[in-house]
């Protein structure tokens, strides 16, 4: 009986589409006269089940084609979303960083208005006896002017460089702890109170107060806006946002001088301030609305015990002390004075103590070890320090050739730098894109450095007699070679080092860009002041002085703010031709003292190294901007670098700072989540907003991810 096993083994008949019978021969009798009937009934049973099924399963079909052109109509609205979302967030920092630039080159050119207002309205207000117009002088005029007023014009300026550069750097661990959208609406707000102070200021130390918190604004909202893209966008992605970036920093600059020469002439000054207002808010309006980046969860108490309060009060001391003995240097006190010299010892010293505690002490420091440990990232930062003295001491100085030596006004002279302005933003945008195609960043390096090393020496080509065509040319090769490095030394920075530690890396970059700036003005302005110091002794200035030649004081001369250059159009034309060329040679003296940080920033660039660009962004700060059905939808697609997925609900655990990987490096560091214990519980947890980096096992050389290119 085996044979009518009513069982067949799997794969056999059974596994048909119709019954498997037994035969006719092995039934009994009363059951093999049945068997056609039963057959037939078990036949068209299966059938009519069969119809049943096919029907099913086109119904089936259709209710995933429809629940398939739903997903693809939820996924085009998302990425739609996500779209739009990214493009209000990048135009509202693309304004930001507009008004903080715009701030720095508008102020500078109405400084003198500025001062004679304020210091009329103090001998209004009776808070001054003297007469204010006795000290209305550059802070570089003559040495012992610091006393008074001529003391405190200086840190009109001052204040607001070195608020801004003492901040950058504490920037990057604060929007870690706290989050990227907390730390730059709390920046905007310190921008808007600083400018509304600005504006009704009375009197010098209320203006000083004021630039200071626009300063400390200024520096967060430098930081945020390239951290906050970094976080958006990934690196071998970003070459478009970063040079739409420099487009908006460089045309602010060029755009700055003639609008603070409008505003100064018409003595409305007040309105540079005012200005700042409706801007800023219609940009803190932008981020609230449509900003939502992860935050990180945690108590306050937790938060603020994470800080790193030794480094930051260290680096603040040290920045300090540093901005004071350059602003003093040369303009209150002579520059080997002890007032100069003891708060430059004391702030190398204590940059000393902080970059030790940082890399070898503290175990959740500003600026950890992994971003200054290899010679890429450091290269970087020196070329992106040397970059900064050179841009910022031309933008300074080259207005004072067009007003002082070619007597052109201030608006004038403002458009005038319009070559030198449209260059650097071109030029910016232009290399950022091609980094970003070619993915290659080392000879963009190479090329922005031989740019400005050519360009440096074509200024001194400038002269009295040079006529339109000189100037206009003589800009462009220094204006190529600074477009290309407004963006092209982020690339290495952020390359070299795990994409969790990036907003850090940009934050130590952009003290180092501050820092260059800051120097570069001050070593400009010193070196300017000196050289003019020492021409107006010789024996043509002297002889035009003695015979009534110039109907100013001589010593004006020295101090370019407290001379007023269009005085020079009504000087004989000995006396005119005399004093250009005093200024002239003056400039030529800054032109030279570029020359080497051009030939040391050229120099660096040989020692970085291609490594391959990330391809990914910091997912514990990626923006959440559609809902947990629009996610869902999307399958957590990614839309040009844009990711669009809502919050994860797994918390992760603290970073671990990691070597960065560089050549013949074989150790792979990887972020991975690790889920708490009361994850399953709740399912809605925010993410804490930190990560651990575990090593894993070594990689072949082809599959390093930071393998640098042969």
């Amino acid at each position: 009986m085996s044979s009518t096993n009513p069982h067949p083994a799997p794969g056999g008949a059974a596994s048909s589409c119709h019954l498997a019978l037994p035969s006719r021969q092995h039934l009994p009798p009363s059951y093999a006269r049945d068997a056609p009937q039963v057959s037939h009934q078990l036949t068209a049973s299966h059938a009519s089940s069969a119809s049943r099924t096919s029907l099913s399963d086109e119904f089936g079909a259709a209710t995933q084609r429809s629940s398939m052109e739903t997903s693809d109509t939820s996924r085009v609205k998302a990425r739609l979303t996500a779209r739009v979302h990214f493009l209000l967030v990048f135009s509202a920092l693309c304004v930001s960083s507009f008004l903080s630039a715009l701030d720095l080159t508008t102020v500078s050119t109405a400084l003198p208005t500025i001062v004679a207002d304020l210091q009329n309205d103090a001998v209004r207000f009776g808070k001054h006896r003297h007469n204010a117009t006795a000290s209305v002088a550059h802070p570089a005029g003559s040495s012992g002017s610091g006393a008074g007023e001529g003391g405190t014009y200086i840190w009109i300026g001052a204040a607001y460089t070195i608020a801004g550069m003492s901040i950058l750097p504490m920037t990057g661990g604060l929007c870690e702890i706290w989050g990227r959208k907390a730390i730059l609406l709390t920046s905007l707000f310190f921008f808007l109170f600083g400018s509304v102070i600005c504006g009704a200021s009375h009197s010098l130390e209320m203006m000083i107060i004021g630039r200071a918190l626009q300063g400390i604004g200024d520096g967060g909202i430098i930081s945020l806006a390239e951290i906050v893209v970094a976080d958006l966008v990934s690196l071998s992605e970003r070459g478009t946002y970063e040079g739409i970036l420099g487009v908006v920093w460089a045309g602010a600059s060029a755009i700055g001088p003639p609008i603070g020469g409008i505003f100064s002439r018409k003595n409305r000054w007040r309105w540079l301030f005012w200005l700042n207002i409706p801007i800023t808010v219609l940009a803190i309006i932008m981020i609230s609305c449509f900003m939502n980046m992860r935050t990180p969860k945690a108590d306050v108490r937790s938060k603020l015990k994470s800080m790193d309060w030794t480094g930051n009060a260290l680096l603040i001391c040290a920045t300090c002390g540093l901005g004071l003995s350059l602003t003093w240097g040369g303009a209150k006190y002579a520059w080997l004075s002890a007032p100069v010299l003891v708060p430059l010892v004391v702030s190398i010293l204590l940059f000393v103590a902080f970059f030790y505690l940082e890399l070898f002490r503290l175990k959740n420091p500003t600026v950890p070890r992994a971003l200054l440990a290899n010679r890429t990232s450091v290269s970087a930062h020196l070329t992106s320090f040397a970059h900064g003295v050179i841009t910022m001491a031309i933008i300074y100085v080259i207005p004072t050739y067009f007003q002082a030596v070619k007597l052109s006004s201030t608006i004038m002279s403002g458009w005038m730098v319009l070559p030198f302005s449209c260059t650097v933003a071109f030029t910016a945008i232009g290399f950022a894109v091609s980094i970003e195609v070619m993915q290659r960043y080392v000879p963009h390096n190479h090329l922005g450095w031989m740019f400005t090393l050519l360009g440096v020496p074509l200024l001194l080509l400038l002269g009295v007699h040079s006529n339109a065509a000189t100037w206009v040319l003589v800009q462009i090769p220094i204006g190529i070679g600074c477009g290309v490095l407004f963006v092209a030394p982020q690339f290495p920075v952020l390359a070299s080092v795990a994409v969790q530690m990036a907003s850090k890396a940009l934050a130590l970059q952009l003290f180092f860009v501050s820092f260059g700036q800051t120097l570069g003005i001050m070593l400009a302005e010193a070196v300017f002041q000196s050289s003019v110091h020492k021409a107006i002794k010789s024996e043509t200035i002297q002889r035009l002085a003695a015979n009534g030649s110039l109907p100013f004081n001589i010593e004006d001369i020295s101090s370019p703010y407290s001379m007023h250059f269009g005085a020079l159009r009504h000087l004989s034309p000995e006396a005119s031709f005399a004093v250009r060329s005093v200024y002239n040679s003056a400039l030529r003296h800054v032109w030279i003292l570029l020359i080497p940080f051009a030939v040391v920033g050229w120099g660096l660039c040989f020692l970085m190294k291609e490594i391959e660009m990330h391809d990914e962004v910091d997912e514990r700060f990626a923006a959440d901007v559609l809902t947990r059905d629009e996610y869902d939808a999307s399958n957590g697609d990614r839309e040009k670098g844009l990711l669009v997925h809502s919050p994860s609900t797994t918390k992760l655990a603290s970073v671990v700072d990691t070597p960065a990987t560089e050549a013949g490096d074989k150790t792979l560091w990887s972020a991975t989540p690790v889920a708490h214990k009361d994850d399953e519980a709740d399912s809605t947890l925010e993410p804490s907003g930190s990560i651990q980096l575990l090593p894993v096992a070594p990689a072949l050389d082809g599959d390093h991810p930071h393998q640098p290119r042969s």
